[in-house]
């Protein structure tokens, strides 16, 4: 599957992890909202899969 194409694919799970993009953009965007989430683990961005160079804070699955 392209980039594209698999990026679309799994649109509907990118809102359920909250935080998408290169590593750097998601420990930011985390870092300003961390204090507003529940659980006192620190979060570590996840590889997509088959994207490269695409996080989250959530692991995606295919569906």
């Amino acid at each position: 599957m392209d980039r594209i194409r698999r990026f679309r694919f799994r649109m509907r799970y990118f809102t359920d992890s909250g935080i998408i993009g290169s590593k750097t953009f998601v420990l930011a965007t985390y870092d300003i909202f961390k204090d507003r989430l529940y659980g006192s683990r620190e979060r570590v961005p996840k590889r997509v899969k088959g994207i490269d160079g695409m996080y989250s804070m959530k692991r995606l699955t295919e569906a």
